[in-house]
């Protein structure tokens, strides 16, 4: 390493001046090169690195502007600007590392500044609020939050666990550095593939099915991080999607626990349609929504499973309990018409190859019928799985497959000869599932996919 890492020291000077000083100080004593940066609400400090008054030039404000305003508005103001100068400084090659020490205000302002930053940019953050809940400060980005117990005060105490971040941010920002310095290795095509647990064996499938064409792929778990896939997508860093779970749909209507972080401001199931980039989507998860435990469920939901207006387990007026802190909220037929219809015109944006495959036999492992479960199938136990719907006509169908395929038929734009759609008669989790997805994806990287393909499989449904 031909020279020391640039760590940014962040903090509100004006009420924490020497927490960050001795920040600053540690910093410089573990081998980094400590610039503080000022992200005050009530006066400024003429001794920090990157001053208030210069981070505020960058949005055209200055500090007066702020002290007179309400702490909400001041916030937003701070932040922004804070992350323009951050951004600047790092286009420049002057950031390898962040650090903050802050309460709650504090934390709101440095941590909007980290996640601007890119993936791997080292970001540790000390924060009092770290016991909480701590997704609107941690959004999609890769930000380690510790307690150090105490925000305010230099004792024995917050020496030991200040230090043991600063440890951290040193450590990763040399790594950082070294990495940067380094001659870089020709880098593979990333893929993304989602999944839930119950619907991880097609997942699998896809990724190996990449890396044998020498792709990596990254894995999206629905729980949340489909946010962070669809900015690595907007970020032109992920090239193709198998978006065989966008269970986030579902968990973002119900603003379940496994939602997208409040602090995101993108849209699910959007990006890779928009940056015309090849996907094959499927609607896995659909069928549930892993909300949380039972007593923070809201009483609407409570109600419509003690009446039976909602899906119950085995008739007991009750959810199934994927663990014991998350219960399973199954999807009503008119809250499936909804997803339909979100699906449908978000399809409808691809710029790119887009192909929706659509597994008649179940959406999860949860979702399928007793005849077809199994344990190698994801559901060992007695009968249906618990959230299973049959179709009335086609019972070996899923109510809510047929319920999509008519409003997908409706409701796809034809004219865009970008999309497709494939009703199969399959189980998302049958083997053939990720064979037919693999298949159309490798048609789309090579130039060759058009819609209509495929029609000719003993299982696709014509």
């Amino acid at each position: 390493m031909n020279r020391k890492p640039n760590i940014i020291c962040a903090g509100m000077l004006d009420t924490k001046g020497e927490e960050i000083r001795y920040l600053a100080s540690q910093v410089k004593k573990r081998g980094g090169n400590p610039v503080i940066m000022d992200v005050s609400l009530g006066h400024e400090s003429d001794w920090a690195d990157i001053t208030l008054r210069e981070s505020l030039a960058m949005t055209g404000n200055t500090p007066e502007d702020v002290f007179i305003l309400a702490r909400a508005a001041a916030i937003d103001i701070v932040a922004k600007a804070g992350t323009a100068k951050i951004l600047e400084l790092y286009r420049q090659g002057q950031v390898d590392g962040i650090i903050g020490w802050a309460g709650g205000i504090g934390t709101t302002v440095v941590t909007h500044l980290m996640r601007a930053l890119p993936l791997g940019v080292p970001k540790v953050m000390l924060a009092t609020g770290a016991s909480g809940n701590t997704r609107r400060w941690l959004g999609v980005s890769d930000i380690y939050i510790s307690n150090p117990i105490s925000e305010k005060g230099i004792n024995k105490l917050t020496k030991m666990t200040v230090n043991n971040g600063v440890c951290a941010v040193v450590a990763m920002a040399k790594e950082w550095v070294e990495r940067s310095e380094a001659e870089s290795e020709p880098e593979r095509p990333m893929a993304a593939v989602t999944l839930y647990g119950t619907t991880t064996a097609a997942a699998i499938r896809c990724d190996e099915h990449m890396r044998k064409k020498g792709w990596d792929t990254l894995y999206f778990h629905q729980v949340g991080s489909g946010a962070a896939m669809e900015d690595l997508i907007r970020a032109g860093e992920i090239k193709a999607v198998f978006d065989l779970t966008p269970g986030e749909l579902t968990n973002n209507y119900f603003q379940s626990q496994t939602n997208n972080p409040e602090s995101w401001t993108g849209v699910r199931f959007t990006a890779a349609f928009d940056m015309g980039i090849p996907v094959v989507a499927a609607p896995g998860g659909i069928d549930e929504s892993p909300f949380g435990m039972w007593q923070i469920l809201p009483e609407e939901y409570k109600k419509e499973f003690a009446s039976g207006k909602r899906q119950t387990y085995r008739d007991t007026g009750m959810p199934y309990y994927h663990n014991s802190s998350m219960i399973i909220l199954p999807t009503t037929l008119q809250e499936n018409k909804k997803f339909s219809q979100i699906i449908a015109s978000r399809l409808n944006r691809a710029r790119g190859p887009a192909l929706f495959l659509l597994p008649l036999k179940g959406w999860s492992a949860y979702d399928q019928s007793a005849a077809h479960a199994s344990k190698e199938m994801g559901w060992a136990e007695e009968g249906d799985g618990p959230v299973w719907m049959p179709d009335e006509r086609m019972p070996q169908w899923s109510k809510r497959a047929t319920q999509m395929w008519k409003v997908l038929e409706q409701q796809i734009d034809k004219g865009n000869g970008n999309v497709d759609m494939i009703p199969c008669d399959l189980h998302i989790l049958d083997p053939e599932f990720a064979e037919l997805a693999c298949a159309a994806m490798d048609c789309m990287l090579s130039g060759t996919w058009k819609p209509g393909m495929f029609r000719e499989l003993d299982y696709v449904v014509n």
